[in-house]
């Protein structure tokens, strides 16, 4: 009986690079993608090993695939990360179905899919987001009861949690939702660098912001992330269900600061145009700061601070997508 790892959005930047930290250990990996966003190309050489199996499945619709279902009834269920979700938080402005289909209801299916599969030691892991607290002065720790999402995104994203709260509840299912930050690194799919890059790549003269530049916003390393996320699962916590702050403990950084950044590393005299509005678009929360004390109090903390890991994040990227 082998023990499986069943990981959605696995073409996705946290997705791929998660299977690269488990793909050579003695688990059977199943990953699950709809490719909207993520990318093949980013989990093609283990498609190779005998220890993956990739699927494309639209999550947002009831899954029926029974390859997978015989590979669960015949062995052990020991993790789901559960990465799928609708990571363009701006395309759910204008249609919001677009949140609760990529979102929402990529959670309900995924849980009530592996429900009869459940073991008794089988843990969940759930990629939530800072943006179910929306906006809120000072620094917001974990159990912060006003929970205002200004985006169909965090709107989306609560209603999840909510949801794993009630299925984890009713299976004494192990639990563990990890609220991101802005989360950047190898293998990007979304984000204001990925945005600028393409952005730069049609048009080297003149770079458009959102924004008037004074939006703040920390930003974490993807590999970073990751570990932090295999250090809190792996820890003994007698909780069922478990939520996090994780990422880096600093205010964060300007975009205008990351535009000097980007700027200087592409060195093509380009000229960048803010727009006079704080915000970037409808539902972007312009500055916030999320206290980490729980994980730094079970011994983890976050090395690279947001400048860091967007000037690496920038340097990385450029060699590969910029000729």
């Amino acid at each position: 009986m082998k023990k499986i790892i069943l990981i959605t959005g696995a073409a996705g930047m946290v997705g791929s690079n998660l299977i690269n930290k488990y793909i050579n250990q003695d688990v059977q990996i199943i990953g699950i993608d709809s490719l909207k966003l993520g990318k093949i190309e980013y989990i093609k050489s283990f498609k190779k090993k005998k220890n993956f199996l990739f699927f494309k499945i639209d999550l947002s619709k009831k899954i029926k695939n029974q390859k997978i279902e015989n590979i669960l009834k015949k062995n052990y269920l020991h993790e789901i990360w559960h990465l799928a979700a609708n990571s363009d938080i701006q395309s759910g402005i204008s249609d919001y179905e677009v949140d609760l289909k990529d979102t929402f209801l990529t959670t309900f299916n995924t849980l009530n899919f592996i429900n009869k599969y459940l073991k008794k030691n089988t843990k969940f892991i759930f990629s939530s987001s800072s943006a179910i607290y929306g906006y809120v002065k000072g620094s917001i720790s974990e159990n912060y009861k006003k929970k205002n999402p200004i985006s169909n995104y965090g709107l989306m994203k609560l209603l999840s949690e909510e949801y794993i709260e009630y299925i984890a509840n009713k299976n004494k299912l192990k639990t563990y939702i990890f609220r991101f930050p802005n989360v950047i690194g190898n293998n990007l799919t979304h984000g204001i660098i990925y945005d600028f890059i393409k952005k730069i790549s049609y048009n080297k003269k003149i770079l458009n912001v959102l924004g008037n530049g004074d939006q703040q916003k920390p930003y974490s390393d993807v590999l970073e992330i990751i570990k932090c996320m295999i250090f809190i699962k792996n820890k003994k916590i007698l909780q069922n269900i478990n939520y996090f702050n994780i990422g880096t403990n600093d205010k964060g950084i300007k975009v205008k600061d990351i535009v000097d950044i980007f700027l200087k590393a592409t060195n093509y005299g380009t000229k960048a145009i803010f727009q006079r509005k704080k915000q970037g678009w409808v539902g972007d929360v312009v500055n916030y700061s999320y206290s980490t004390k729980k994980i730094n109090k079970l011994g983890f903390r976050f090395k690279l601070s947001s400048k860091q890991v967007i000037t690496k994040t920038i340097k990385d990227s450029i060699k590969i997508n910029i000729k």
